[in-house]
């Protein structure tokens, strides 16, 4: 007795560039993350994210980071205060940073306050890793930057 081998049909792949959300921190008609760059005189700079950094959203958290991690910057705030979700994905993109960041001989400060930001980090063991700071004025003291204008 032969049978006749199965087999499962898979639906076929996606073609064309990947969706518009994975690039701008957008989906279908919602803006869910907005990241914004601020100089800090001398040399630091603030990244400030507003939203959810998730899957979607996290490279351009990502591309910002990295673009502000190279000289002339000497230090760089990664401020999370108006975030309310940080997934896994964000989780790499602060790791990545603060790897980085280390290698660049750039000094990395993290603002978190809220749970939904502490939580991940702390469940992670990341809170031991970053330089934490519950608000702005903390971490440009830190970085030697004087508070916040």
């Amino acid at each position: 007795m032969t049978t006749a081998p199965t087999t499962a049909a898979l639906p076929p792949a996606p073609t064309g560039p990947p969706p518009a959300a994975v690039l701008t921190g957008r989906r279908p008609g919602k803006e869910i993350l907005t990241v914004t760059a601020r100089p800090v005189p001398p040399s630091a700079v603030v990244i400030a994210a507003r939203g959810e950094v998730d899957l979607c959203t996290s490279p351009l958290l990502r591309e910002s980071l990295l673009a502000h991690l190279r000289p002339p910057c000497s230090g760089l705030v990664i401020d999370l205060t108006d975030v309310g979700f940080l997934g896994a994905a964000g989780l790499t993109v602060l790791t990545t940073a603060g790897d980085a960041a280390t290698a660049a001989g750039i000094k990395l400060c993290v603002v978190a306050h809220s749970r939904p930001v502490l939580r991940p980090l702390t469940i992670t063991g990341l809170d031991r890793v970053f330089d934490l700071h519950p608000d702005l004025p903390q971490a440009l003291r830190c970085l030697g930057g004087g508070p916040a204008g």
